[in-house]
């Protein structure tokens, strides 16, 4: 019996995380000669057995092509494990006012409730978030979970070191238009220390020329496979993740921050609860962008050899989750 990946959503509709983690799913359930169930397929999976079968929610919202099969996977999987990508209407049900978000609201509840009735066990970005779903849901049956964060892909294998005798590169990478992005400190941090530093902005918004106008700010769009060259030719040394801590940002992990990883592009962060965990306690770049002037110290008082030290350190941790190792993980559920 094979183990399978079913997708709920429509690959066609989905973009940024969400697509980039089923895609690498699907490679490694590939890899592993894993059958993929999609779009155009779910429907002839309804009567075939297998041992494992995992569920890539993402949206958190089924549709009418999945009610069938799930129910039927149901009972033709040894073990199903689905995966929670979010719990904002949990967290956030005030958010959900109005006729047609209340629809939205109550959709999302009730594929919820049939994913955990499918499930046998159950996954989310951090433990943290499983437990708040289950204490906001008590009426849902009760699971076993575990976390099954992000991972990390296509590690930069020889990362140049930048030239500390010139001006170095700093990096903002992902969303701008997130209102929890942070976006804004980035763009004071770039207006205070704009005669220290270059500064870069790699993001898919369609807003990003018209946001950074004015400023020094060089922003552009390429192709994942290209980022690793980028930091190199612009001597770029750090990335600023500038999303602040609030409830929800404690609970999840921004894929961003496993594509520093990959590329091993030290970055400074808030103290997120999950960054922690994956960083330590130690990590050397914790910081508060309410105080842009100890992140520009910290930048200068690192030597090359402590830098040297910090890049084997984030190759170790990327090395240590890689989708391969998630997929692993989800055989040991």
């Amino acid at each position: 019996m094979k183990n399978s990946l079913y997708i709920v959503p429509n690959l066609k509709k989905v973009t940024g995380g969400p697509i980039t983690r089923i895609n690498l799913f699907k490679k490694a359930f590939n890899k592993e000669g894993g059958q993929i169930i999609a779009e155009e397929n779910k429907l002839k999976s309804i009567f075939q057995k297998r041992d494992m079968c995992y569920i890539e929610s993402a949206t958190n919202r089924i549709g009418l092509i999945d009610i069938l099969p799930l129910f039927f996977l149901k009972f033709n999987s040894r073990k199903v494990i689905v995966f929670i990508r979010d719990i904002y209407i949990e967290l956030f049900p005030e958010d959900y006012r109005g006729f047609r978000k209340n629809i939205t609201y109550f959709l999302n509840k009730l594929s919820n409730f049939y994913l955990t009735w499918v499930s046998t066990s159950m996954v989310f970005p951090t433990l943290e978030m499983g437990e708040v779903f289950f204490q906001r849901n008590k009426f849902f049956p009760k699971r076993p979970f575990s976390d099954l964060p992000p991972g990390t892909h296509d590690i930069t294998e020889n990362v140049v070191l930048p030239d500390f005798t010139k001006k170095l590169g700093l990096l903002y990478l992902g969303s701008i238009d997130y209102k929890n992005s942070g976006f804004e400190n980035f763009i004071a941090f770039a207006q205070k220390y704009r005669e220290n530093y270059n500064f870069f902005v790699l993001s898919g918004a369609l807003n990003i020329n018209e946001i950074v106008q004015g400023t020094t700010l060089k922003a552009s769009k390429i192709p994942r496979a290209e980022i690793a060259a980028f930091i190199q030719n612009n001597n770029i040394a750090y990335a600023l993740h500038t999303r602040p801590r609030n409830m929800y940002d404690d609970l999840t992990f921004p894929i961003k921050v496993f594509d520093f990883l990959s590329f091993q592009l030290p970055f400074f962060t808030e103290r997120h609860i999950p960054l922690a965990n994956l960083l330590s306690n130690d990590y050397p770049l914790f910081a508060s962008f309410d105080n842009l002037d100890q992140v520009h110290q910290k930048i200068q008082s690192i030597h090359p050899e402590e830098y040297m030290e910090l890049l084997q350190s984030l190759k170790k941790i990327a090395i240590n989750n890689t989708y391969d190792k998630r997929y692993k993980k989800l055989l040991e559920q």
